[in-house]
């Protein structure tokens, strides 16, 4: 498996800018025209996909630079329809994302399409505290921070050791950055095996898939 730093994506984010800077892209899909452009995150460094059909009646949102994540599974923002409750879904197949356009556009209508109305979205809730329920196999916390109100938020948040000279560390590094989960092999900092930065609500999730990454490693080390 290959894994990617989602700091290394500068040019692609050059691209999307410009995309944001122009006016709303139209596309026409099965005889119905809908608006789409790039919007960022207001607190984390993300661009978001916005998809509006012409009558306003569905409003779509994507994160972009999804399919790279080895973290989380891919999802989407159905944020007004006739057919499905506002909410977050999973999106799947997942899309090659890094560079948006039509093709990419036609992919999410086309999953929105054939979504059925009995699907529900994800029920997602904002943890208090999201280590409470993860286990970390055969790893051993060495620290662990159980407060996570705004006035508590540091670097140091969590850290696991695991075999194999594997490090599982978690920290928060400011609304700009959110919390950064990163796969340390050998106490090599500047060389990550996988790293990431997410908000409370995906943390859990990406905290999980962390240590599946590590378990699986040093299982076919073995």
């Amino acid at each position: 498996m290959q894994f990617y730093d989602i700091a290394s994506i500068t040019e692609i984010l050059t691209y999307i800018m410009a995309i944001s800077h122009k006016r709303k892209r139209k596309i026409i899909f099965k005889e119905k025209l809908y608006l789409w452009y790039i919007i960022k995150d207001d607190d984390y460094e993300y661009y978001h996909l916005r998809i509006i059909s012409d009558d306003k009646k569905l409003q779509l949102s994507y994160k972009i630079n999804q399919f790279r994540d080895c973290f989380i599974h891919p999802k989407i923002g159905v944020l007004n329809s006739e057919k499905l409750e506002e909410g977050v879904y999973h999106f799947f197949p997942p899309i090659a994302d890094e560079i948006i356009s039509n093709h990419n556009v036609e992919a999410i209508l086309n999953w929105y399409n054939n979504q059925e109305k009995t699907v529900k979205p994800i029920v997602s809730k904002l943890p208090k505290n999201p280590f409470e329920s993860i286990k970390f196999k055969s790893g051993i916390v060495t620290y662990i921070e159980n407060d996570f109100s705004r006035v508590n938020l540091k670097e140091d948040i969590l850290q696991v050791t695991y075999p194999k000279n594997y490090l599982l560390d978690v920290g928060w590094y400011g609304t700009m950055n959110g919390y950064i989960i990163a796969i340390i092999k050998d106490n090599d900092w500047e060389n990550p095996v996988a790293k990431t930065n997410k908000g409370l609500y995906d943390l859990q999730e990406a905290i999980i898939s962390a240590i599946n990454i590590i378990e699986k490693r040093i299982n076919e080390l073995e």
